[in-house]
């Protein structure tokens, strides 16, 4: 368990590993089936194919993950999914806790996964995940066990507790299915991919087919949150960890004006002791491309080359902090420039005034040459100008220049030649970023702050998920050339079947034990009183 509060490093998560899953399975289930909505996120061993050996015989043309037709990017992240892994899944349940807008009660659970199937590993995802704190050496020996692609039941081998393991994990998913409710993703066209691949059953053949399923399988609609940040936050950046702490300072302000605002408790972990490892300590280097104290790089894309070496800040509210100063100084600059103008244009009408005069009286025996008189005008008018602007507070007729503000921290901070670390906040761990579950909370977080602000306007975002490289959303919807998979058909069956089957064993379960209470008091001895009563009615 992680612990924290919205706005701290951490959020609290229960870690479902293949220990417990068997004992926390159906609690998960209950939080799932009570979620107004439910936001997930993976983790995977790969997002491209890169320097594959030629034993694959491989054609590397219907491995390009970005290609510009639809058609031959889904068989490309197809073949990705099925050639390689999910390692953790991250899952919020947001559920109502009060009946003003905005207020939720939020379970988030964080699932240790380990594929069965022989699969292939990147060496940059790999590497990504390990140097954001993912425990690659715990994934091995507390994962839990599944084998991807179930057609239309997973593969059952000799050792039971790997077949429970994965019908246990394949339910959750089917559980997501069943609740109906909206599925909240950030740029997560990969994760539904991976994740109908390994719970689901066998990715369709054609995109059209994939879009069709996913239609179905979500009434609820499926939200992107990077599609939506990119449409109402238009000149703002639009990766995660960003859009979460822009999203907390909006509905703090929001708040503060007595306006509808967020109130999300996080709720306990269903575990009790667990512990998430602690981010190591590195060696800082510094960055000398830019004068700002934060990493501009962190900044616009939520990347740094770096790591936890950079020796500029990546702590996202101090950047926010930051960059609103940023803007202030700009528009207070802005201003000041343009009554610095305002001013030399009425101090060049008084001079143009007296230089009639003046050459007037010129005309009448002055001594100076009217060049002379305009040259001297000129250095007046700007030195006048600038110190008429220059006055803090100062009303100039009609128009004020503002005292500077205050600096901020982020403007106080005391610049070295390198050779000493700067006075920075701490730099937050990059575990805290890319663990599944936090990163799922954020996403709904985002989503319930968006719906809040948005309101109706939200179901113009509903199917819509963000397309790398393109500048329209991807559409998930059903086609009019298109139908439902085979492994959607077969999978949907086994499910109602599964519910029937529950349901059967339920009403018997009820029948059986009103019957045996009824047995129990049918042999119980009449009291005196009651076989008393009994003989007087019989006589």
């Amino acid at each position: 368990m992680s612990n924290g509060n919205i706005g701290a490093t951490s959020a609290t998560y229960t870690d479902v590993t293949r220990t417990n899953i068997r004992v926390l399975s159906k609690d998960i289930s209950a939080q799932i089936a009570k979620a107004k909505f439910i936001s997930i996120d993976t983790e995977f061993t790969g997002l491209v194919l890169s320097n594959a050996s030629r034993v694959f015989n491989l054609k590397t043309t219907e491995w390009v993950t970005r290609a510009t037709d639809m058609r031959d990017r889904y068989r490309a992240m197809s073949n990705i999914a099925k050639t390689h892994a999910l390692v953790s899944m991250g899952l919020s349940t947001f559920s109502i806790r009060h009946t003003r807008p905005g207020s939720y009660n939020v379970h988030n659970f964080n699932f240790l996964l380990q594929s069965q199937n022989s699969h292939l590993i990147s060496p940059s995802s790999i590497s990504f995940l390990a140097e954001t704190g993912f425990d690659l050496c715990r994934q091995a020996t507390k994962g839990i066990r599944y084998f991807s692609g179930p057609n239309p039941k997973p593969v059952e081998v000799n050792t039971e507790a790997i077949n429970e393991e994965g019908l246990l994990i394949r339910e959750v998913f089917l559980d997501i299915v069943r609740a109906g409710v909206p599925l909240v993703i950030h740029n997560g066209l990969f994760d539904l991919v991976y994740l109908y691949q390994s719970f689901f059953g066998p990715l369709p053949d054609t995109y059209e087919s994939f879009a069709f399923d996913l239609n179905e399988m979500f009434p609820g609609g499926i939200y992107d949150t990077k599609i939506i940040a990119q449409r109402e936050m238009p000149q703002s950046a639009s990766y995660l960890a960003y859009l979460f702490h822009k999203s907390e300072r909006l509905q703090k302000q929001r708040s503060e004006r007595g306006e509808p605002a967020l109130a999300v408790k996080l709720k306990d972990s269903l575990l009790r002791g667990s512990s998430e490892p602690k981010a190591r300590c590195h060696r800082l280097l510094m960055d000398s491309s830019s004068s700002k104290p934060y990493c501009e790089s962190f900044a616009q894309r939520g990347n740094c080359r770096y790591g936890n070496r950079c020796f500029k800040s990546h702590d996202i509210n101090f950047i926010l902090d930051c960059q609103e100063k940023e803007a202030a100084a700009e528009a207070e600059e802005a201003l000041r420039m343009q009554v610095v103008e305002t001013n030399a244009e009425d101090v060049a009408g008084d001079k143009k005034r007296k230089r009639d005069d003046t050459m007037e009286v010129g005309d009448s025996g002055s001594s100076d040459p009217p060049c002379k008189v305009l040259k001297a005008d000129a250095v007046d008018i700007t030195q006048e100008a600038v110190v008429a602007a220059d006055i803090d507070g100062l009303s100039i007729g009609k128009q004020t220049v503002p005292a500077p503000a205050t600096p901020s921290p982020c403007e106080e901070i005391k610049e070295t030649n390198g050779s000493e670390p700067l006075n920075l906040p701490a730099q937050p761990p990059l575990n805290m970023y890319h663990t599944a579950a936090y990163d799922a909370f954020m996403t709904g977080y985002i989503f319930a702050s968006f719906r809040l602000v948005l309101e109706d306007k939200m179901s113009d975002y509903k199917n819509k998920v963000y397309l790398m490289g393109s500048d329209n959303p991807l559409l998930i919807q059903a086609g009019p050339y298109a139908n439902t998979s085979i492994t959607y058909i077969q999978t949907m069956r086994l499910m109602n079947t599964a519910a029937a089957e529950a349901a059967k064993a339920a009403e018997t379960a009820v029948a059986e034990s009103a019957a045996a209470a009824a047995e129990t008091a049918s042999a119980e001895p009449l009291s005196t009183d009651v076989a008393d009563q009994q003989e007087n009615a019989q006589a």
